[in-house]
């Protein structure tokens, strides 16, 4: 039995006129009869009865209209639990921006998928802040991590703060000297070595792109996002950087051994932020990751 032929019968039962009930389906009114004949046809009984006072639902079509609507109310709510069940199964990515080059996303997506099924975190690290806007904007980012500074386009879903900390080569002769420097000179929104220096990096640029800097004079190697070449500088060259504190548990073990950590006061504020078109269907699945990555 046609599905459509049963809203047919129950469109034509409510206006019993065939032309009002035509205009309505978007059919033709030789196109409604047969319908309805058809169906009358597989019923073995007449619905409606048509005469000089227009079309009337006969006693068996009177019956027939309050099961048909009963049948198909519980057909949408088999097709909607169908729809619901098979959506279930697809598995949705979720597009993260993080301006840090390499972080320890992995718990939050086990996390997810204990939590909601089938999710993959789709991570692309080392972002800088401007491609990271962009990709918002155009929708191909669902959220995004980023210096608080920048995140006002956007709506702020949550806001933490992180710790810095310089990376040295082990013994370091620079080490004692950024001790002393920093306990009397330093400050909460810049980069220092030494009370002379006068060129401090702002602490924002440093979660765009890292400096890697050589003597104490803070003399700018290179900028990078690739860690393996970040700590290949420090190691073999002596110089340093200054990097969130969450980050070193990304350091590859053998190069641990040849580094010394030494904690700032320093910190920086960031946004996790979403895109203004974000999936509705991922929307649950954003806001586990922004109260989980405060707290990773």
């Amino acid at each position: 039995m046609d599905i459509r032929n049963l809203e047919a019968f129950i469109v034509l039962a409510e206006t019993l006129n065939y032309h009002k009930a035509s205009e309505r389906l978007y059919l033709s009114q030789p196109a409604l009869t047969k319908k309805i004949h058809g169906l009358e046809d597989i019923l073995g009984a007449e619905l409606f009865r048509r005469g000089p006072n227009g079309t009337k639902l006969t006693d068996f079509g009177q019956k027939t209209l309050e099961n048909t609507r009963k049948f198909l109310t519980h057909y949408e709510q088999f097709k909607n639990q169908v729809q619901s069940d098979s959506k279930k199964e697809i598995t949705r990515h979720l597009y993260v921006g993080s301006c840090f080059p390499v972080h320890i996303y992995s718990q939050i997506e086990k996390q997810l998928v204990e939590k909601k099924g089938n999710i993959v975190l789709a991570l692309m690290t080392g972002l800088s802040v401007e491609q990271q806007v962009n990709l918002l904007n155009a929708g191909m980012l669902h959220v995004a991590v980023m210096p608080l500074v920048a995140t006002k386009p956007f709506d702020v879903k949550k806001t933490f703060t992180e710790k810095l900390v310089y990376i040295f080569k082990k013994k370091s002769p620079l080490i004692s000297k950024f001790r002393m420097g920093n306990s009397q000179y330093g400050s909460e929104n810049s980069l220092t070595m030494a009370p002379e220096e006068k060129n401090n990096a702002d602490l924002n640029d440093c979660l765009n792109v890292f400096p890697i800097y050589s003597s104490d004079s803070m003399n700018l190697l290179l900028k990078t996002n690739d860690i393996m070449l970040m700590m290949a500088m420090i190691t073999k060259n002596g110089a340093y950087t200054c990097v969130p504190k969450r980050m070193i548990s990304a350091i590859p073990d053998y190069y641990m051994n040849s580094l010394e950590l030494v904690e700032t006061g320093k910190k920086i504020d960031l946004g996790v932020v979403w895109s203004k078109s974000i999936d509705d269907d991922l929307v649950d699945d954003a806001e586990s990751f922004s109260a989980w990555v405060v707290n990773l």
